[in-house]
């Protein structure tokens, strides 16, 4: 079954999605700075890869805030 752009928002919040007629950008509505190790733009050739490099993209986000809490702790 193929992702709609809406289902791909509706997981995703806090990105934009853009048809590239060739391939698909998401682009974060906030930026994250640049030594945050985060992306700002991710890009995939059809709707599902693009959901699977965000997917990717929330995984390392929750990785970098949970290491950050955990530092904050110590």
């Amino acid at each position: 079954m193929s992702l709609t752009v809406q289902q791909v928002l509706r997981r995703f919040p806090g990105w934009q999605i853009i048809d590239m007629s060739g391939g698909w950008v998401a682009i974060r509505i906030n930026f994250m700075p640049i030594a945050s190790g985060l992306s700002n733009v991710r890009c995939g050739e059809n709707l599902e890869e693009l959901a699977g490099n965000l997917h990717a993209e929330t995984r390392l986000q929750k990785s970098r805030a949970s290491v950050a809490g955990n530092s904050m702790a110590s």
